[in-house]
Protein backbone atom coordinates (compact mmCIF):
# COMPACT_ATOMS: atom_id res chain seq x y z
CA UNK A 1 0.00 0.00 0.00
CA UNK A 2 1.19 3.44 -0.75
CA UNK A 3 1.55 6.57 0.93
CA UNK A 4 -1.92 7.79 -1.06
CA UNK A 5 -3.71 4.77 -0.20
CA UNK A 6 -2.36 4.85 3.29
CA UNK A 7 -3.35 8.18 3.63
CA UNK A 8 -6.96 7.88 2.53
CA UNK A 9 -7.43 4.36 4.48
CA UNK A 10 -6.58 6.28 7.97
CA UNK A 11 -8.66 9.51 7.29
CA UNK A 12 -11.43 7.09 5.82
CA UNK A 13 -10.51 5.27 9.42
CA UNK A 14 -10.63 8.52 11.63
CA UNK A 15 -12.89 10.61 10.03
CA UNK A 16 -16.21 8.20 9.21
CA UNK A 17 -17.29 7.77 12.74
CA UNK A 18 -17.63 11.69 13.34
CA UNK A 19 -20.27 11.75 11.32
CA UNK A 20 -23.57 13.03 13.09
CA UNK A 21 -22.04 13.54 16.81
CA UNK A 22 -19.38 16.01 15.63
CA UNK A 23 -21.02 17.35 12.60
CA UNK A 24 -24.19 16.83 10.38
CA UNK A 25 -22.51 16.76 7.13
CA UNK A 26 -18.18 16.68 6.15
CA UNK A 27 -16.38 15.90 2.85
CA UNK A 28 -12.73 15.26 2.15
CA UNK A 29 -10.23 14.55 -0.51
CA UNK A 30 -6.69 13.09 -0.83
CA UNK A 31 -4.94 15.21 -3.39
CA UNK A 32 -1.17 14.15 -5.12
CA UNK A 33 0.52 17.64 -6.71
CA UNK A 34 -3.48 19.54 -6.44
CA UNK A 35 -5.59 17.11 -8.64
CA UNK A 36 -7.94 15.01 -6.15
CA UNK A 37 -7.30 11.39 -6.43
CA UNK A 38 -10.00 10.42 -3.82
CA UNK A 39 -13.10 12.23 -2.60
CA UNK A 40 -15.94 11.24 0.08
CA UNK A 41 -19.14 13.13 1.33
CA UNK A 42 -21.51 12.51 3.68
CA UNK A 43 -24.63 14.90 4.75
CA UNK A 44 -25.40 18.22 2.49
CA UNK A 45 -21.77 16.97 0.46
CA UNK A 46 -22.76 13.36 -0.25
CA UNK A 47 -24.00 14.18 -3.75
CA UNK A 48 -20.81 16.15 -5.22
CA UNK A 49 -18.39 16.24 -2.45
CA UNK A 50 -15.69 17.80 -4.65
CA UNK A 51 -17.70 20.47 -5.53
CA UNK A 52 -19.50 21.38 -2.40
CA UNK A 53 -18.32 24.55 -0.73
CA UNK A 54 -17.59 25.12 3.00
CA UNK A 55 -16.61 28.27 4.81
CA UNK A 56 -12.35 27.62 4.88
CA UNK A 57 -12.12 29.68 7.55
CA UNK A 58 -8.27 30.55 9.02
CA UNK A 59 -7.22 28.90 5.76
CA UNK A 60 -8.12 32.16 3.99
CA UNK A 61 -5.11 33.67 5.71
CA UNK A 62 -2.79 31.64 3.34
CA UNK A 63 -4.82 34.17 0.61
CA UNK A 64 -4.04 36.87 2.60
CA UNK A 65 -0.80 36.46 2.81
CA UNK A 66 0.19 35.59 -0.77
CA UNK A 67 -1.70 38.90 -2.28
CA UNK A 68 0.54 40.58 0.33
CA UNK A 69 3.91 39.08 -0.97
CA UNK A 70 2.49 39.56 -4.93
CA UNK A 71 2.15 44.22 -3.81
CA UNK A 72 5.44 43.47 -2.18
CA UNK A 73 6.98 41.65 -5.35
CA UNK A 74 5.15 44.54 -7.53
CA UNK A 75 7.05 47.18 -5.04
CA UNK A 76 3.58 48.38 -4.18
CA UNK A 77 4.08 47.08 -0.23
CA UNK A 78 7.24 46.64 1.94
CA UNK A 79 7.01 44.24 4.09
CA UNK A 80 9.15 45.82 7.18
CA UNK A 81 6.50 48.81 7.03
CA UNK A 82 5.39 49.49 10.57
CA UNK A 83 1.66 48.30 10.63
CA UNK A 84 0.68 52.14 11.95
CA UNK A 85 2.87 53.83 8.73
CA UNK A 86 1.42 51.43 6.66
CA UNK A 87 -2.30 52.31 7.46
CA UNK A 88 -4.94 55.11 6.43
CA UNK A 89 -6.17 55.38 10.03
CA UNK A 90 -4.18 56.12 13.29
CA UNK A 91 -3.40 53.02 15.07
CA UNK A 92 -2.79 52.39 18.73
CA UNK A 93 -1.23 49.27 20.12
CA UNK A 94 -0.93 49.69 24.16
CA UNK A 95 1.28 46.84 25.27
CA UNK A 96 4.97 46.29 27.04
CA UNK A 97 7.71 48.05 25.05
CA UNK A 98 9.55 47.16 22.13
CA UNK A 99 9.58 47.78 18.32
CA UNK A 100 6.85 48.64 16.00
CA UNK A 101 5.52 45.63 14.30
CA UNK A 102 5.56 45.43 11.04
CA UNK A 103 3.41 44.20 8.15
CA UNK A 104 5.51 40.94 7.96
CA UNK A 105 5.46 40.62 11.55
CA UNK A 106 1.54 39.88 11.35
CA UNK A 107 1.97 37.73 8.60
CA UNK A 108 4.42 35.83 10.69
CA UNK A 109 2.32 36.04 13.86
CA UNK A 110 4.69 37.54 15.86
CA UNK A 111 3.32 40.86 15.62
CA UNK A 112 2.41 40.73 20.06
CA UNK A 113 -1.15 40.83 20.00
CA UNK A 114 -3.11 38.23 21.84
CA UNK A 115 -4.65 35.30 20.99
CA UNK A 116 -8.23 36.29 19.95
CA UNK A 117 -10.27 33.41 18.72
CA UNK A 118 -13.56 33.73 19.23
CA UNK A 119 -13.68 37.26 19.37
CA UNK A 120 -12.14 38.06 16.11
CA UNK A 121 -14.41 35.03 14.20
CA UNK A 122 -17.42 36.80 15.40
CA UNK A 123 -15.87 40.58 13.80
CA UNK A 124 -16.07 39.84 9.64
CA UNK A 125 -18.32 41.82 9.34
CA UNK A 126 -17.96 45.15 11.16
CA UNK A 127 -17.08 47.72 8.08
CA UNK A 128 -14.45 49.47 7.25
CA UNK A 129 -15.48 52.68 9.50
CA UNK A 130 -15.80 50.73 12.31
CA UNK A 131 -12.72 49.21 12.19
CA UNK A 132 -10.83 52.52 11.89
CA UNK A 133 -12.82 53.63 15.03
CA UNK A 134 -11.06 50.36 16.75
CA UNK A 135 -7.76 50.80 15.46
CA UNK A 136 -7.67 54.51 16.25
CA UNK A 137 -9.41 53.72 20.11
CA UNK A 138 -6.54 51.24 20.43
CA UNK A 139 -5.41 47.31 20.44
CA UNK A 140 -3.38 45.54 23.10
CA UNK A 141 -0.14 43.43 22.78
CA UNK A 142 0.58 40.62 25.17
CA UNK A 143 4.43 40.81 23.96
CA UNK A 144 6.82 42.91 22.04
CA UNK A 145 7.10 42.41 17.82
CA UNK A 146 8.79 39.59 17.31
CA UNK A 147 9.39 38.13 20.79
CA UNK A 148 7.56 34.99 19.93
CA UNK A 149 4.63 33.44 18.19
CA UNK A 150 1.27 34.49 19.08
CA UNK A 151 -1.93 33.18 16.72
CA UNK A 152 -3.63 36.82 15.74
CA UNK A 153 -6.28 37.01 13.78
CA UNK A 154 -6.49 40.82 14.25
CA UNK A 155 -2.94 41.16 12.80
CA UNK A 156 -3.92 39.90 9.54
CA UNK A 157 -6.93 41.59 9.27
CA UNK A 158 -5.13 45.25 9.47
CA UNK A 159 -3.23 43.63 6.83
CA UNK A 160 -6.12 42.96 4.98
CA UNK A 161 -6.61 46.58 4.92
CA UNK A 162 -3.15 47.53 4.18
CA UNK A 163 -3.67 45.19 1.51
CA UNK A 164 -6.54 46.99 -0.15
CA UNK A 165 -4.85 50.07 0.23
CA UNK A 166 -1.79 49.35 -1.62
CA UNK A 167 -3.78 47.86 -4.18
CA UNK A 168 -6.05 50.90 -4.42
CA UNK A 169 -9.44 48.44 -4.86
CA UNK A 170 -11.34 46.23 -1.64
CA UNK A 171 -8.91 43.53 -0.06
CA UNK A 172 -11.46 41.03 -1.25
CA UNK A 173 -11.51 42.49 -5.22
CA UNK A 174 -7.50 42.12 -4.51
CA UNK A 175 -7.99 38.49 -3.91
CA UNK A 176 -10.28 37.37 -6.57
CA UNK A 177 -8.20 39.33 -9.39
CA UNK A 178 -4.53 38.85 -8.67
CA UNK A 179 -5.48 34.73 -6.77
CA UNK A 180 -9.13 33.24 -7.34
CA UNK A 181 -9.81 34.43 -10.77
CA UNK A 182 -6.40 33.64 -12.73
CA UNK A 183 -6.19 30.49 -10.95
CA UNK A 184 -9.37 29.53 -11.84
CA UNK A 185 -11.13 28.96 -8.69
CA UNK A 186 -14.21 29.05 -9.58
CA UNK A 187 -15.98 27.21 -6.89
CA UNK A 188 -14.55 29.91 -4.34
CA UNK A 189 -15.23 33.34 -2.78
CA UNK A 190 -16.19 35.47 -0.14
CA UNK A 191 -20.04 34.59 0.36
CA UNK A 192 -22.20 31.32 0.19
CA UNK A 193 -23.14 31.74 -3.53
CA UNK A 194 -19.86 30.01 -4.42
CA UNK A 195 -20.30 26.16 -4.81
CA UNK A 196 -23.49 25.37 -3.92
CA UNK A 197 -22.71 26.12 -0.18
CA UNK A 198 -23.43 24.15 2.65
CA UNK A 199 -25.42 25.38 6.31
CA UNK A 200 -23.14 25.63 9.45
CA UNK A 201 -24.39 24.48 12.42
CA UNK A 202 -23.77 23.80 16.14
CA UNK A 203 -24.93 21.11 18.59
CA UNK A 204 -28.14 22.43 20.85
CA UNK A 205 -30.40 20.11 23.09
CA UNK A 206 -32.49 19.53 20.85
CA UNK A 207 -30.21 18.61 17.61
CA UNK A 208 -27.97 21.06 15.34
CA UNK A 209 -28.31 24.34 15.02
CA UNK A 210 -27.88 26.01 12.43
CA UNK A 211 -25.91 29.42 12.03
CA UNK A 212 -26.19 32.52 9.85
CA UNK A 213 -23.38 33.48 7.57
CA UNK A 214 -21.50 36.06 8.35
CA UNK A 215 -21.57 38.82 6.01
CA UNK A 216 -17.86 39.60 4.17
CA UNK A 217 -16.31 43.13 5.66
CA UNK A 218 -13.28 44.11 7.62
CA UNK A 219 -11.73 40.78 8.98
CA UNK A 220 -12.96 38.83 5.44
CA UNK A 221 -8.70 38.81 5.73
CA UNK A 222 -8.88 36.14 8.38
CA UNK A 223 -11.12 33.51 7.29
CA UNK A 224 -13.76 34.67 4.89
CA UNK A 225 -13.58 32.31 2.00
CA UNK A 226 -15.89 29.64 0.82
CA UNK A 227 -13.99 26.78 -1.48
CA UNK A 228 -14.75 23.51 -2.62
CA UNK A 229 -12.16 20.54 -2.06
CA UNK A 230 -11.49 20.40 -5.35
CA UNK A 231 -9.84 24.32 -5.45
CA UNK A 232 -8.41 24.09 -2.39
CA UNK A 233 -6.51 21.18 -3.27
CA UNK A 234 -5.28 23.18 -6.70
CA UNK A 235 -4.42 26.21 -4.00
CA UNK A 236 -2.28 23.57 -2.16
CA UNK A 237 -0.76 22.37 -5.34
CA UNK A 238 0.07 25.79 -6.21
CA UNK A 239 1.41 26.28 -2.37
CA UNK A 240 3.72 23.38 -2.55
CA UNK A 241 5.07 24.32 -6.22
CA UNK A 242 3.38 20.77 -7.65
CA UNK A 243 1.24 22.88 -10.05
CA UNK A 244 3.21 25.99 -12.28
CA UNK A 245 1.63 28.72 -11.65
CA UNK A 246 4.17 30.92 -12.16
CA UNK A 247 1.98 33.90 -13.89
CA UNK A 248 0.18 34.04 -10.70
CA UNK A 249 1.86 33.11 -7.90
CA UNK A 250 5.80 32.82 -8.33
CA UNK A 251 7.35 29.65 -6.99
CA UNK A 252 10.05 32.18 -5.18
CA UNK A 253 7.01 33.34 -3.34
CA UNK A 254 5.27 30.27 -2.39
CA UNK A 255 8.25 29.18 -0.80
CA UNK A 256 8.78 31.85 1.15
CA UNK A 257 5.43 31.11 2.56
CA UNK A 258 6.55 28.17 3.37
CA UNK A 259 9.52 29.28 5.03
CA UNK A 260 9.80 28.95 9.04
CA UNK A 261 9.25 32.27 9.92
CA UNK A 262 8.23 31.91 14.02
CA UNK A 263 9.39 28.95 15.54
CA UNK A 264 6.17 27.52 17.45
CA UNK A 265 6.98 24.06 18.96
CA UNK A 266 11.22 22.93 18.52
CA UNK A 267 13.86 24.56 16.62
CA UNK A 268 13.20 24.99 12.85
CA UNK A 269 17.40 25.36 12.87
CA UNK A 270 18.03 22.16 14.47
CA UNK A 271 17.17 18.39 14.43
CA UNK A 272 13.98 16.67 15.28
CA UNK A 273 11.34 17.25 15.05
CA UNK A 274 9.32 20.98 14.83
CA UNK A 275 6.79 23.35 14.22
CA UNK A 276 6.65 27.12 12.52
CA UNK A 277 4.24 29.58 11.48
CA UNK A 278 5.62 30.98 7.86
CA UNK A 279 3.66 33.62 5.96
CA UNK A 280 -0.27 32.24 6.09
CA UNK A 281 0.90 28.81 6.70
CA UNK A 282 2.06 26.17 9.31
CA UNK A 283 5.22 24.22 8.45
CA UNK A 284 6.48 21.60 10.48
CA UNK A 285 9.05 18.04 10.19
CA UNK A 286 8.74 15.24 12.24
CA UNK A 287 11.97 13.15 13.56
CA UNK A 288 12.54 11.52 10.09
CA UNK A 289 12.18 14.90 8.03
CA UNK A 290 9.35 15.13 6.68
CA UNK A 291 7.91 18.59 5.88
CA UNK A 292 4.23 18.45 6.11
CA UNK A 293 2.39 21.99 5.57
CA UNK A 294 -0.99 23.54 5.79
CA UNK A 295 -3.23 25.14 8.00
CA UNK A 296 -6.49 24.71 10.55
CA UNK A 297 -9.62 26.70 10.03
CA UNK A 298 -12.58 27.38 12.70
CA UNK A 299 -15.55 29.74 12.12
CA UNK A 300 -19.15 29.32 13.67
CA UNK A 301 -20.98 26.79 11.98
CA UNK A 302 -17.45 25.68 10.36
CA UNK A 303 -14.25 23.58 10.76
CA UNK A 304 -11.47 22.91 7.94
CA UNK A 305 -8.06 21.75 7.47
CA UNK A 306 -5.73 21.23 4.90
CA UNK A 307 -1.69 19.61 4.86
CA UNK A 308 0.17 18.01 2.66
CA UNK A 309 3.55 16.73 2.72
CA UNK A 310 6.21 18.39 0.74
CA UNK A 311 8.65 16.07 -0.82
CA UNK A 312 5.61 13.82 -2.50
CA UNK A 313 3.25 16.71 -2.97
CA UNK A 314 0.61 14.50 -1.12
CA UNK A 315 -1.74 16.05 0.92
CA UNK A 316 -5.88 15.90 2.29
CA UNK A 317 -8.58 18.87 2.60
CA UNK A 318 -10.89 17.87 5.05
CA UNK A 319 -14.65 19.91 5.40
CA UNK A 320 -16.83 19.89 8.31
CA UNK A 321 -19.85 21.70 8.87
CA UNK A 322 -19.76 22.38 12.80
CA UNK A 323 -18.46 24.42 15.14
CA UNK A 324 -14.39 24.13 15.95
CA UNK A 325 -14.74 20.43 15.47
CA UNK A 326 -10.94 20.06 16.13
CA UNK A 327 -10.26 18.28 12.49
CA UNK A 328 -6.63 19.28 13.37
CA UNK A 329 -5.91 16.13 15.71
CA UNK A 330 -7.22 13.53 13.28
CA UNK A 331 -5.75 15.08 10.15
CA UNK A 332 -2.47 15.12 11.75
CA UNK A 333 -2.66 11.57 13.28
CA UNK A 334 -3.64 10.28 9.66
CA UNK A 335 -0.52 11.75 8.13
CA UNK A 336 1.58 10.34 10.89
CA UNK A 337 0.55 7.27 10.42
CA UNK A 338 0.37 6.88 6.45
CA UNK A 339 4.43 8.49 6.10
CA UNK A 340 5.31 6.22 9.64
CA UNK A 341 6.01 9.08 11.64
CA UNK A 342 7.79 9.01 14.80
CA UNK A 343 6.14 10.20 18.15
CA UNK A 344 7.80 13.50 18.99
CA UNK A 345 6.18 16.39 21.01
CA UNK A 346 8.65 19.12 20.78
CA UNK A 347 8.31 21.64 23.41
CA UNK A 348 6.96 24.83 22.97
CA UNK A 349 9.60 28.13 24.04
CA UNK A 350 8.51 29.07 27.52
CA UNK A 351 6.83 32.94 27.32
CA UNK A 352 8.87 35.94 28.38
CA UNK A 353 8.05 37.35 31.71
CA UNK A 354 5.09 39.80 31.60
CA UNK A 355 2.81 40.80 34.39
CA UNK A 356 -0.96 39.90 33.39
CA UNK A 357 -3.45 42.84 32.59
CA UNK A 358 -5.08 43.47 35.74
CA UNK A 359 -7.95 43.75 33.52
CA UNK A 360 -6.96 39.77 33.36
CA UNK A 361 -6.50 39.77 37.42
CA UNK A 362 -10.05 41.32 37.91
CA UNK A 363 -12.35 39.31 35.32
CA UNK A 364 -10.19 36.05 36.70
CA UNK A 365 -11.14 36.52 40.54
CA UNK A 366 -14.39 37.67 39.54
CA UNK A 367 -15.47 34.73 37.63
CA UNK A 368 -13.54 31.88 39.79
CA UNK A 369 -15.61 33.12 42.33
CA UNK A 370 -18.71 32.55 39.87
CA UNK A 371 -17.77 29.65 38.94
CA UNK A 372 -17.17 28.05 42.47
CA UNK A 373 -20.19 28.70 43.22
CA UNK A 374 -21.89 27.32 40.72
CA UNK A 375 -22.85 30.03 38.11
CA UNK A 376 -21.98 32.19 35.16
CA UNK A 377 -19.56 35.70 36.29
CA UNK A 378 -21.99 39.09 35.38
CA UNK A 379 -22.45 39.39 32.16
CA UNK A 380 -20.48 42.95 32.23
CA UNK A 381 -17.36 40.89 32.31
CA UNK A 382 -18.55 39.12 28.52
CA UNK A 383 -17.54 40.04 25.23
CA UNK A 384 -20.65 39.62 23.00
CA UNK A 385 -19.19 36.47 21.36
CA UNK A 386 -19.25 34.39 24.82
CA UNK A 387 -23.75 34.34 24.08
CA UNK A 388 -23.47 34.17 20.27
CA UNK A 389 -20.96 31.06 20.41
CA UNK A 390 -23.48 29.63 23.32
CA UNK A 391 -26.17 31.26 25.11
CA UNK A 392 -25.41 32.37 28.38
CA UNK A 393 -28.26 30.15 30.32
CA UNK A 394 -26.98 26.53 28.13
CA UNK A 395 -23.62 27.94 29.89
CA UNK A 396 -24.92 28.24 33.35
CA UNK A 397 -27.03 25.31 33.48
CA UNK A 398 -23.29 23.41 32.04
CA UNK A 399 -21.30 24.98 34.94
CA UNK A 400 -23.85 23.92 37.41
CA UNK A 401 -24.26 20.52 36.92
CA UNK A 402 -20.44 20.49 36.38
CA UNK A 403 -20.23 21.35 39.76
CA UNK A 404 -22.49 19.08 41.13
CA UNK A 405 -20.15 16.29 38.84
CA UNK A 406 -17.22 17.07 41.24
CA UNK A 407 -19.35 16.98 44.44
CA UNK A 408 -19.44 20.52 45.20
CA UNK A 409 -16.21 22.69 45.95
CA UNK A 410 -13.58 21.69 48.15
CA UNK A 411 -10.26 23.55 46.83
CA UNK A 412 -10.05 26.70 44.54
CA UNK A 413 -6.64 27.25 43.38
CA UNK A 414 -4.05 29.72 42.24
CA UNK A 415 -4.21 31.77 38.90
CA UNK A 416 -1.95 30.68 36.27
CA UNK A 417 -1.06 33.40 33.74
CA UNK A 418 0.19 31.98 30.37
CA UNK A 419 0.19 35.49 28.84
CA UNK A 420 -0.87 38.69 29.94
CA UNK A 421 -4.79 38.10 28.28
CA UNK A 422 -4.86 34.48 29.78
CA UNK A 423 -5.71 33.08 33.01
CA UNK A 424 -6.39 29.41 34.46
CA UNK A 425 -7.00 27.57 37.67
CA UNK A 426 -8.66 24.62 39.27
CA UNK A 427 -11.72 23.69 41.16
CA UNK A 428 -11.44 20.16 42.82
CA UNK A 429 -14.26 19.00 44.59
CA UNK A 430 -14.61 15.32 46.30
CA UNK A 431 -15.47 13.64 43.10
CA UNK A 432 -13.41 15.60 40.44
CA UNK A 433 -11.65 18.33 39.27
CA UNK A 434 -12.40 21.48 37.19
CA UNK A 435 -10.38 22.65 34.65
CA UNK A 436 -11.12 26.33 34.11
CA UNK A 437 -9.85 29.66 32.16
CA UNK A 438 -10.06 32.73 30.57
CA UNK A 439 -9.26 34.54 27.66
CA UNK A 440 -9.41 38.41 27.09
CA UNK A 441 -9.98 40.38 24.12
CA UNK A 442 -7.45 42.83 22.45
CA UNK A 443 -9.30 45.64 22.83
CA UNK A 444 -8.43 48.65 24.86
CA UNK A 445 -11.34 47.55 27.22
CA UNK A 446 -10.40 44.03 27.37
CA UNK A 447 -13.73 41.42 27.91
CA UNK A 448 -13.57 38.13 28.32
CA UNK A 449 -13.55 36.59 24.95
CA UNK A 450 -13.31 32.65 26.13
CA UNK A 451 -14.61 30.89 28.72
CA UNK A 452 -13.57 27.46 29.39
CA UNK A 453 -15.09 25.02 32.32
CA UNK A 454 -14.35 21.31 31.75
CA UNK A 455 -13.75 18.02 34.07
CA UNK A 456 -10.06 17.87 34.12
Amino acid sequence: MDHADRLTSELTALLDGRLGGVAPAHAWGVFSGGALLHVHGCGEAAERPDATAFRIASCTKSFTAAAALLLADAGALDLDEPLADALDVPLRIVGPDGPAPTVRDALAMRGGFPTDDPWADRQEPITDAAFAELLAEGVRAVWPARARYEYSNLGYAIVGRIVGLRAGMPYRRVVESLLLEPLGLTGTGFDETVGNAVMGFRPGPGGWEPLPYSAPGAFSPIGGLFSTLADLARWCGVLSGAIDAEGVLPKRLAERMRHPHTPVAGDPSGEGAWQAYGLGLVVGSDAAGHRFVGHSGGYPGFTTRMEWEQASGLGAVVFENATYTGLTGPVQAAFASAFGSPDAAPASPAPPAVAPWRETVDAAERTRAAIASGALPDAELLDACVALDVPLERRAAAIAELVAAIGGVEAVGEFEHVSPAEARWEIRGPRGVLRCGILMTPTTRPLVQKLDVRLG
